[in-house]
């Protein structure tokens, strides 16, 4: 992307009328000021100029040829015409030459109705064609991954989608192979495609030589019904637009949207909605009787969930676990309900995941500065975060800052797959984190303008937070224009927490004085003392606890509720479920990563026996006759926009904790965009892009233990252990074992309650 001079302007004419423009604009850029139409392939202001297709051609005076106006720099004094006869046949002769070998297939196309191919043509081309012989072609479609589909005849060779991996995604997913007339777009070495961002090329691409095999075929744009909502799936909330027809989903797509994700989706954005019209979604309440589920009526089972709150209100062994799927006024309702008719504080949204006090967690999640205005960082500091994995479209916007030669530093237990594009990368093991950063500061001198520090999982999930933190304060403060950004959570649990669905917390933040017990504070009393009430909503803790924690706290639990979408390992041991509704089948307010408020709407047809979370709660309170009330102040907060950041200072020293046997092997976890997730698994076609999973080791820690790639192991931790494989890793640190999160191949959660960073472990070959 061409960078423009901000002060100095220029002035040409284009078309008769003069324009002024900032030195470095384009002629097509300032066409485009003027609201002049010069059509393009090839141009994408997202990218840099290629001039590949050479549909934009305008004629100059004082210039022989005409010019690409996409990357002809405008210059003092210019004159432009795009409507000279000599102009506008040149635009014809590269639709005529386009259309030689261009299938005449737009019947069946999917690009068919939005297509700028199409629509040139039609505007802009001789109207008959001239060319008579056979077109080439070629054998279609060809697969490129379990989510794209080339038609190599389609293809106009504009390299749109090869630019956009190079220059945003960075993966190489796609390049062009051969040469000259033979040219096409392949994969490296032709092998499936690797990338989390593939989707957007289907968008970009302007003829549909791209497609979808999740959308092949299934509905013509004229009959899809668009539905502008927020995707849910991560904690980014990208801008999208639900395409449905006869009330079933057909595609989604992304909405513009400059302040969180610009014109993209990430993978899961792009495919991961089939699970919502999955048959293994339970579709009927049930009710377990003797060991065995039976169908039950709605109203029964609302009816039993009551009675059973009732039995119990005033003791104080209730809990409730979820949050991250619901929406923010569905939490609200869910933290009331607990408070109102169970009379307890017990409830929480951090499962399987260290949990920290208020008091230890130092500084709470967050950004400071806005997705949008990463684009505009001078530097980045990275510590301990995978962007690509856990908030994907973040490393979009944040690759645009690097283009325009933007410093980055990271810092972390392995480097994450776009380390390439960092300035600098540093590896160390876990529990070295304060001793990295105090070295840093010199390095950091040379960081000038306007940065950003983000803090990812590797730094917070450690049993030494607060200091790490505290040392991170003093390294902020060394700079004037610096953001501090806490990035952590899952989905929509900033929404949870500013709901209320916090042990210490009530809605909007307000600090409880007498807190109740978090998720891993309940299991723990159920499995030593027996708990009476669990109500469990949209999250799955026998997934994600260690297995003994839950099997001994759920055989001393007398009553549990799950409320899902599927019948989960939790939702198959519970006494009643409840069958809800999915992000893109209800409305309501999903809160970023970055406290940005934004809003869900509806995009699917609702089954008859399903109800929505916030029903659910309502309907059961009011069976208990104590219905929940509608808190104006909260509902009038969530107006789209961005919260406040309340954060406290860190009142401790930044001493650390001492670790024991600092040259033995530490754990450290990772969380992948494609993972073993309940949803995920009845995405069929998204789920063909999870991987293997392995426990990594650096190739000089596993050839000390006689280890080579894909040897069994076992992994100890105190008294607890695992099984899995080993994969070797160049790049992650000595000292360091890498485990990766939600994958039934690696039970990690088998080692500890809890799993930090920085758990001392043996691994031998079995």
């Amino acid at each position: 992307m061409l960078t423009l001079a901000q002060n100095k302007l220029i002035t040409l004419t284009i078309d008769g009328n003069q324009v002024s423009v900032p030195q470095g604009t384009t002629v097509y850029q300032a066409s485009k000021q003027l609201g002049i139409d010069i059509p393009i392939f090839c141009y994408l202001d997202r990218l840099p100029p290629f001039g590949a297709c050479r549909m934009c051609l305008v004629e100059v005076e004082k210039m022989g040829k005409l010019q690409a106006s996409c990357t002809l720099l405008a210059t003092d004094g210019m004159v432009v015409t795009t409507q000279s006869q000599k102009a506008i046949q040149g635009r014809n002769e590269i639709i005529e030459l386009l259309l030689i070998n261009h299938p005449l297939d737009c019947p069946i196309c999917d690009r068919g109705g939005e297509c700028p191919l199409q629509e040139n043509a039609l505007a802009h081309g001789p109207g008959v064609s001239r060319f008579f012989e056979e077109k080439r072609h070629f054998k279609k479609p060809l697969p490129l991954g379990p989510v794209l589909m080339l038609d190599r005849e389609r293809c106009i060779i504009c390299a749109r989608c090869t630019r956009f991996c190079d220059e945003l995604s960075g993966d190489h997913a796609l390049e062009f192979i051969e040469r000259g007339y033979r040219t096409e777009v392949g994969t490296p070495k032709g092998e499936p495609i690797e990338s989390k961002f593939i989707g957007n090329t289907i968008m970009i691409c302007p003829v549909g030589a791209l497609t979808s095999q999740v959308y092949r075929f299934r509905a013509r744009p004229w009959d899809n019904h668009p539905t502008k909502t927020t995707c849910s799936l991560c904690p980014v909330g990208c801008s999208m637009i639900i395409d449905s027809r006869d009330g079933e989903i057909m595609r989604t797509r992304s909405c513009e949207n400059k302040d969180v994700n610009d014109l993209w989706l990430c993978d899961k954005g792009w495919f991961g909605y089939e699970y919502t019209s999955s048959q293994d979604r339970l579709k009927k309440t049930l009710i377990k009787e003797n060991g065995v589920f039976r169908e039950a009526e709605y109203e029964e089972a609302i009816g039993l969930v009551a009675k059973k709150m009732l039995e119990v209100k005033g003791k104080t062994r209730i809990a409730a676990f979820g949050g991250n799927t619901l929406t923010t006024e569905e939490n609200y309702l869910f933290q009331q309900l607990i408070r109102q008719n169970g009379g307890v504080n017990n409830i929480d949204h951090r499962i399987g995941t260290p949990i920290f006090s208020l008091a230890d967690e130092g500084l709470s999640p967050g950004m400071e500065c806005s997705i949008g205005s990463l684009e505009e960082l001078n530097f980045a500091i990275l510590l301990g975060i995978d962007l690509t994995e856990e908030f994907p479209v973040l490393w979009l916007r944040l690759r645009q800052a690097i283009n325009r030669h933007a410093k980055t530093l990271f810092a972390g237990h392995f480097a994450p797959e776009i380390a390439p594009y960092f300035t600098e990368t540093i590896l160390h093991a876990p529990g070295e984190e304060i001793d990295v950063l105090k070295n840093q500061v010199k390095t950091l001198a040379n960081f000038e303008g306007k940065g950003a520090i983000f803090v990812g999982r590797q730094y917070l999930q450690n049993k030494n937070r607060k200091a790490i933190l505290s040392q991170i304060l003093k390294l902020n403060s060394e700079f004037k224009d610096v953001s501090l950004n806490i990035l952590e959570g899952n989905c929509n649990s900033m929404g949870a927490r500013y709901a209320g669905v916090h042990p210490e917390l009530l809605p909007r933040g307000e600090k409880l004085k007498n807190p109740g017990l978090d998720a891993l504070s309940v299991l723990k009393e159920a499995a030593k003392n027996g708990w009476d009430f669990l109500y469990v909503a949209g999250c799955n803790p026998a997934a994600k606890f260690k297995s003994s924690l839950w099997e001994s706290a759920r055989k001393n639990l007398k009553f549990l509720v799950v409320q899902d979408l599927f019948l989960t390992e939790t939702a198959k041991e519970a006494d009643v479920v409840l069958p809800t509704l999915s992000y893109v089948e209800k409305g309501g307010s999903f809160i970023n990563i970055e406290n940005r408020v934004q809003k869900l709407f509806p995009g699917k047809e609702v089954p008859e026996t399903l109800f929505s979370d916030a029903r659910i709660f309502a309907e059961i309170a009011r069976a208990a006759n104590q219905p929940l009330a509608t808190d104006a102040a909260f509902l009038e907060s969530l107006k789209p926009g961005t919260l406040p950041l309340n954060r406290q200072g860190i009142n401790a020293s930044s001493e650390s904790i001492s670790e024991q046997n600092n040259h033995q092997l530490k754990t450290t976890f990772s969380k992948k965009l494609f993972d073993h997730g309940v949803r995920m698994k009845h995405d069929p076609h998204v789920f063909q892009l999870v991987k293997e999973a392995f426990v990594s080791l650096h190739p000089d820690e596993a050839k000390s233990r006689g280890l080579k790639e894909g040897d069994p192991i076992r992994v100890t931790h105190l008294e607890n252990s695992m099984n899995a494989k080993v994969a070797l890793n160049k790049k992650m640190a000595l000292n360091t074992a890498l485990f990766p999160l939600n994958f039934p191949e690696v039970a990690a959660r088998e080692l500890a309650d809890e799993l930090w960073n920085g758990l001392a472990i043996e691994i031998k070959k079995i």
